[in-house]
């Protein structure tokens, strides 16, 4: 195993004022917050966990940033255009049967 590289502290909060995240976004006039299930136009059969909208605040890039769902859990850290994204509509809780 290799040493992780050690960062200087000017280096991490230059790269924290180059990239602005914001937790939440609007979809077809709905929010999307993190952690919430979306779908990508083009990747089929896929589902992905939100995560972040993210701003190059220097060039002004938008992208979202998410996790591809494989079984329910979280794995691969993938990006893609913030037109690419569509919601899935969150299923409501049911009413309990009354006995």
């Amino acid at each position: 195993m290799a040493r992780t590289k050690k960062t200087s502290s000017s280096a991490q909060s230059e790269m924290g004022k180059k990239f602005v995240r914001e937790h939440s976004m609007i979809v077809n006039g709905f929010e999307v917050v993190k952690g919430d299930t979306i779908k990508i136009i083009g990747q089929y059969g896929q589902k992905f966990r939100f995560e972040s909208l993210t701003t190059n605040s220097e060039t002004g890039a938008v992208w979202v940033d998410c996790f591809e769902i494989m079984g329910k859990v979280a794995s691969t850290f993938r990006s893609f255009h913030v037109q690419d994204v569509k919601r899935i509509p969150q299923r409501g809780k049911r009413a309990k049967r009354v006995v």
